[in-house]
């Protein structure tokens, strides 16, 4: 990221051993205490083996830096982020990779006000950490902790915002994080009969890896099959994204899932924008001009910017929606509601209001192995070969990686990740003929240069 050293598209993640180390998070804690001018910080984690040490060593260095922690233990990053607004703190920060492996570990920031720290914070903060490194105070100084519940006022807000109607069967994976102990109980509580999946809190991930995709949620197709389920729900690590299973078993998109509540969104506000990120369909695009909307698309982890800029009236990329009457946040449990509320007021199957509302293209996603070092020098080969061996271009995009839209409505993406060392690969065709055309094209010159 351009002026970045630490951060990248969603706060700092990394392996343990050797990037997100207890000395970088006391480190960032002094930082942090500076930032916010010595004001009260939310602190939480998710479930991962490491969340608690490295949240001592945070919370040691807000407290030499004369801030007030108030920590409130295992959370989903929403939660906190809900929390963070609502004690009126300076900030939030919680301990979480996301859907990183269970090796890693990382940090997020929110603002006051909830929503994920912007650029200009985390170049702020950057700056005092590799300046000054924040500042430590006097004895009689110091910051205090105290410890406070979370969860109970969080799911009360959700359920003001919502209508379900009982009996709706659910299935959800919770991956062992931190929605294992939020999403079973507010579903539940809004009279919903839940059959639960890996959840239980283990930051080792036993059930599965905690990155809800089709590949990782076998079981969870199964089960809402064999349960005779209305839909099934998957968490990541933190539960600020989710996954959905219609009720035949089957993966539903997450652009289908964006392209849905995007256009309740717009018909509610008579028209307006929808930020969404650069990796997602043109069907959203269809979709929310029939609505009377528009979309802007940002780069990776940048839509609360955009979201903000552009005075939005929804904002998604893939798993992460955001719900502005909750709040400027993605969030993953409160997802979970909505799409039961969307199931109640339709009275009909997921897979049946999706075929009826959201068109759907043949689409091609891959990751590869690019070493962080040669990521730069990928993408000026991968655009110099696009441009030349890609016909019908309408339009290049270059927000994040290289788009090119074509005339008809198919397009490609390649772009290198912001938080590990890979290069991301994504084709959507108009039909499964055009799809596999502009894949093999792609896929060769990947292969050449990365050796995959």
């Amino acid at each position: 990221m351009i002026g970045k050293k630490l951060f990248g598209t969603r706060g700092i993640r990394g392996p343990l051993s050797t990037k997100v180390t207890p000395e970088l998070m006391l480190r960032l804690g002094c930082a942090l205490a500076e930032y916010v001018n010595g004001g009260e910080v939310v602190v939480g984690w998710d479930t991962r083996t490491s969340g608690e040490m490295l949240t001592r060593a945070f919370t040691a260095g807000l407290i030499s830096g004369g801030s007030n922690v108030i920590e409130i233990g295992t959370v989903p990053s929403p939660c906190l982020a809900f929390t963070t607004r609502s004690l009126g703190a300076g900030a939030g920060a919680i301990i979480t990779a996301s859907h990183n492996p269970p090796e890693d570990n990382g940090i997020a920031f929110y603002r006051s006000d909830g929503t994920e720290f912007l650029t200009e914070d985390e170049v702020s903060l950057e700056r005092i950490f590799f300046g000054s490194g924040g500042k430590i105070s006097k004895w009689d100084e110091l910051g205090t902790v105290r410890r406070y519940e979370p969860i109970t006022p969080y799911l009360n807000a959700i359920k003001k915002l919502v209508k379900v109607r009982p009996g709706l069967k659910v299935v959800v994976d919770c991956a062992n994080g931190a929605g294992s102990l939020v999403t079973p109980r507010l579903l539940r509580e809004l009279g919903c009969k839940v059959v639960t999946l890996n959840a239980h809190p283990d930051g080792h991930f036993p059930g599965r890896p905690p990155e809800p995709q089709p590949w990782n949620l076998t079981d969870l197709m199964a089960t809402v099959r064999e349960a005779n389920a209305d839909i099934g729900l998957a968490h990541d690590g933190d539960a600020d994204r989710i996954a959905v299973v219609d009720e035949q078993g089957n993966f539903v998109k997450a652009d289908t899932i964006i392209a849905l509540f995007a256009e309740l969104a717009v018909a509610r506000s008579n028209g307006g924008t929808v930020v969404t990120s650069i990796n997602t369909s043109v069907a959203i695009d269809e979709v929310v001009a029939r609505a009377g909307g528009k979309v802007y698309r940002t780069g990776l982890g940048d839509f609360t910017e955009a979201m903000l800029e552009r005075h939005a009236c929804f904002a998604a990329e893939p798993g992460k929606l955001v719900f502005l009457e909750l709040g400027p946040w993605a969030d993953g449990v409160f997802s979970a509601a909505k799409l039961l509320e969307l199931l109640s007021t339709e009275s009909k199957p997921l897979s049946e209001i999706i075929a009826e509302r959201v068109p759907n293209y043949p689409t091609y996603y891959n990751d590869f192995e690019c070493p962080d070092e040669i990521k730069d020098e990928f993408m000026h080969e991968m655009r110099d070969y696009l441009l030349s061996s890609v016909d019908e271009i309408h339009e290049v995009v270059e927000v994040d990686g290289v788009r090119i839209n074509r005339k008809n409505g198919s397009w490609i993406l390649v772009r290198t990740s912001g938080t590990e060392p890979k290069a991301r690969l994504v084709v959507e065709g108009r039909d499964e003929a055009e799809l596999e055309r502009l894949r093999e094209i792609v896929l060769k010159k990947i292969k050449e240069y990365l050796k995959a």
